[in-house]
């Protein structure tokens, strides 16, 4: 269930909701230390590769939510 929840945000996020995505881009730039920053102040080179990885990310979180559910 709890692979489901963090899938559906992540898929929240990928799809820009609200604002959530820019939301969680300064987020992480203020958060990460700078040995992980790029230049943009953030682990991402860009805002469509974050989305995109957390598009990617979510959408595997939610298949492993409905196979472990309906095992």
């Amino acid at each position: 269930m709890l692979a489901l929840i963090a899938g559906g945000a992540f898929i929240v996020v990928a799809c820009g909701y609200r604002g959530v995505d820019v939301w969680v881009w300064d987020w992480a730039g203020l958060t990460f230390s700078p040995r992980y920053r790029t230049r943009w102040g953030t682990p991402w080179k860009s805002l469509k590769r974050m989305r995109l990885q957390f598009g990617f990310v979510g959408i595997g979180l939610v298949i492993l939510g409905l196979v472990t559910l309906t095992r």
